[in-house]
């Protein structure tokens, strides 16, 4: 056992330090203009709209897109290190029956089950974030650096994550007691039971998440701009959102990246405008940006992903159910005392993995559905098709502008910025005489 933690402990620095010298190889990057503004005028003018489409595509310089597709290609491949990898930790806990383990010591500390199985959420979820913190260094610091996405200093990344990860011991505590209390009461139906008490704790983090736990990591106030409220006020209250301020948070005190959102439910619902987008989009862009996120509001978007979010979760459950008991027979040295036994949840967690990964093609799919409507409600609301093309480039930033089509329709959540911007121009020609 002590061979396998030393050796457990060796390939965790030898990943820390090969990720610490790939991210000092890499150099920041170069100041590169996102699109050449002259010739996205001159696409301005076209009348066609796959000739308009090529002219704003070809208004991104050679270097800027070389680099995006070079950070996109990262992002792909680090995708699949990171799937495969947090897999082996997750093997790594029962095979060497730590995860048992963890929860022996809950029980020494402990007599109420529930807390039990808060300690050991809180046990799980600090050494899996160890376990990941190298690769997490070096794809969200280190190579965001790179690539001139990432504005803050290590100390204050560090400190983010610290929060998040207190907040996602309080969080996941509360659902874990949630969720194994359902399945210990209904040890043939948990996985019904379970999917219901899953969907309950989305549906409150979406509706807290904007009151109680975004501040936690950012500061929210009114945009200052009285004239873009007034615009942005008027859009929402004429397609019935109910919001009575704009927001602008401090987005710059960790990217430049651009983008606003319409979130919250129950009463909860808030427009946030990032102060990069207001540094960097002209009134134009904004109203086309937050017309798209209102879209998300007025089409329902939250409520229909919760809906096929529930389907999956139940069918997840099922695949669940059928893989672990099969799983503890055949590996019965993994310590785990059944499906209600806590010691189980890295198990379950590879299984619901595994199957949310065969799920991946088709879960892309809906939402970029869901993306391509809310673009087509933003450019009713604003009527800004050329501002909507010029905001797609500007999102090529980090985006790749024009990935091959089978890369877009199985990796891609929203549509690619070619199919952003085509859709723009149809919608331009199509309501040229209103």
């Amino acid at each position: 056992m002590r061979r396998a933690r030393g050796a457990g402990a060796a390939s965790l620095w030898v990943v820390a330090w090969s990720s610490l010298w790939f991210a000092g190889s890499a150099q920041p990057a170069t100041a590169v203009e996102l699109f050449d503004p002259a010739i996205a005028a001159r696409a301005a003018a076209l009348d066609d709209p796959r000739a308009a489409t090529r002219a704003y595509l070809d208004a991104v310089p050679e270097a800027r897109r070389a680099k995006t597709k070079a950070y996109a290609l990262g992002n792909y491949l680090l995708d699949g290190i990171e799937l495969v990898y947090s897999g082996l930790v997750l093997v790594a806990l029962l095979a060497t029956g730590l995860s048992a383990r963890m929860r022996n010591r809950a029980r020494r500390l402990v007599r109420f089950g529930p807390l039990q199985n808060a300690f050991y959420w809180v046990q799980f979820l600090i050494l899996t974030a160890l376990a990941a913190f190298p690769l997490t260094l070096y794809r969200s610091y280190f190579r965001e650096r790179a690539y001139g996405l990432l504005t803050q200093v290590l100390p204050e990344w560090l400190f983010d994550q610290i929060k998040g990860l207190l907040v996602g011991c309080l969080l996941g505590a509360l659902g874990v007691m949630a969720l194994y209390g359902v399945v210990r009461r209904t040890p043939r139906s948990w996985w019904l039971w379970g999917s219901g008490v899953a969907l309950l704790f989305l549906i409150l983090s979406i509706a807290i998440a904007p009151v109680f736990i975004a501040p936690l990591f950012n500061k929210f106030t009114p945009v200052q701009d009285p004239a873009l409220k007034d615009r942005i006020l008027d859009m929402a209250h004429r397609h019935r959102v109910p919001a009575d301020d704009v927001y602008q948070m401090d987005a710059s005190r960790r990217t430049d990246r651009i983008s606003a959102y319409v979130s919250g439910m129950l009463g909860t619902t808030r427009i946030v405008m990032f102060d990069t987008t207001l540094r960097r989009c002209t009134p134009a862009e904004i109203q086309m940006i937050v017309g798209h996120e209102m879209g998300h509001y007025v089409l329902d978007h939250v409520w229909k992903h919760i809906a096929f979010l529930g389907i999956l979760i139940v069918l997840g459950f099922l695949f669940v159910r059928w893989g672990f008991e099969r799983a503890i027979r055949r590996w019965p040295r993994m310590g785990i005392e059944g499906i209600a036994d806590v010691a189980g949840l890295p198990l379950a967690l590879l299984l619901i993995s595994i199957f949310f990964v065969v799920m991946t093609p088709l879960t892309r799919s809906w939402i970029r559905v869901h993306e391509q409507d809310a673009d087509d409600f933003g450019l009713m609301a604003s009527r800004e098709p050329d501002a909507a093309a010029t905001t797609f480039l500007k999102l090529g930033e980090y985006r790749d502008l024009e990935p091959h089509p089978l890369v877009e329709a199985l990796l891609y959540d929203h549509p690619s910025g070619r199919s952003r911007i085509l859709n723009a121009m149809e919608w331009k020609r199509d309501h040229a005489n209103e």
